[in-house]
């Protein structure tokens, strides 16, 4: 089984999305982020949060919520 950071690398990769999205999203540094996302640092209790709604999809804004802006 892999390990969340390289699920979300993969998921970055298939999906074109640049880690320096996904890291303004967790509000982590993207140094940071890269070396967590290479296994050498962690991240904090709220970072992971956020991680994981990313994976979940919570990154993305429907066309209703741009209408209602």
């Amino acid at each position: 089984m892999k390990k969340l950071n390289q699920l979300v690398a993969r998921y970055l990769e298939l999906n074109g999305i640049r880690m320096q999205f996904f890291a303004a999203y967790i509000g982590c540094e993207q140094s940071r982020c890269s070396r967590w996302l290479r296994g050498q640092c962690k991240l904090t209790p709220t970072e992971l949060k956020r991680t994981h709604d990313f994976l979940e999809g919570k990154h993305i804004k429907t066309a209703d919520y741009i209408m209602k802006e």
